[in-house]
């Protein structure tokens, strides 16, 4: 079920809808009154300023405080919106873009990118992947750079569970002192590994997993249930991203648009939900 733009206006006509949300997520199960300790609070919304206060002894509660709201003047209408297009885009929002639908300067459209962005590569601290689990590595940057694994361009290393979620970061090198350790640390012992044939991949079996390689210079793309074919798709969708919406990206910030393609393949089962999922981000 999808979250229709009907449904965010109904929902979020206004700033006080968006502040009524954030002190609901916040503090909507708030038994006693910090300060008085009265049980079962009542919190009443001030027009003068993004607070509520106690109807009691008067303690003011700031909902946007700790946020990315919390320094902002550009109304939280806009901050909505633009989560919901970034949620509901499947190949990424540009600031250009932004700035075009809100009406506001590109510094502050692409700054509100940014942050959003950050809230979409909060990690809810999956558990390891298992099952049949598929690893590769691809690069972004300058087109005139050499392409592949001797290029000067950042390498994006990605671990997708078929079925499951993907776990993707920009790293400095793909040497096994690198990628080991991140392997380890996000791959059950029990997962069937799939690679092609990158040495780097080779002593995967020592580590203890159950690892399988597809040969792509032979040429070989499915062998079985042996391929890449799913991380390789992750790619595909990143790659569109990129490419397609940003045109040309910096790779100090490469990570921030890898966690927004991971954000969105993980949640693409439930893309009704994926707005409120950001929603409980900003207040985690």
């Amino acid at each position: 079920m999808t979250y229709t733009i009907e449904q965010f206006r109904k929902d979020y006509p206004h700033d006080a809808a968006c502040l009524d949300k954030l002190f609901q997520l916040r503090y909507g199960k708030l038994e006693a009154c910090p300060r008085c300790g009265v049980m079962n609070p009542e919190f009443r919304r001030l027009t003068t300023r993004r607070a509520y206060q106690c109807r009691d002894c008067y303690y003011q509660i700031y909902p946007t405080a700790g946020t990315i709201f919390e320094k902002t003047t550009t109304p939280l209408t806009y901050w909505f919106y633009a989560m919901y297009l970034m949620t509901v885009t499947r190949n990424g929002v540009s600031s250009k873009e932004l700035e075009r639908c809100l009406g506001v300067t590109y510094q502050t459209a692409w700054r509100m990118a940014k942050m959003i962005r950050q809230l979409m590569g909060k990690k809810p601290h999956p558990n390891k992947l298992k099952g049949t689990v598929e690893m590769d590595e691809t690069y972004f940057g300058n087109n005139l750079s050499i392409p592949g694994r001797t290029s000067t361009k950042t390498p994006i290393f990605a671990m997708v569970e078929r079925r499951g979620n993907v776990i993707a970061q920009s790293v400095d090198n793909v040497k096994k002192n690198t990628l080991f350790p991140i392997i380890e640390q996000n791959v059950d012992k029990t997962a069937k590994v799939m690679t092609d044939e990158f040495k780097t991949y080779i002593t995967l079996k020592n580590l203890g997993y159950n690892h399988q390689t597809i040969m792509h210079q032979l040429k070989q793309y499915v062998n079985g249930e042996i391929s890449t074919n799913t991380v390789e798709g992750f790619f595909s969708q990143l790659k569109r991203m990129i490419k397609g919406t940003h045109i040309h990206i910096s790779q100090k910030y490469i990570q921030y648009y890898v966690d927004e393609c991971v954000f969105r393949y993980n949640n693409r089962h439930n893309a009704g939900e994926m707005f409120n999922t950001m929603l409980n981000a900003i207040v985690s």
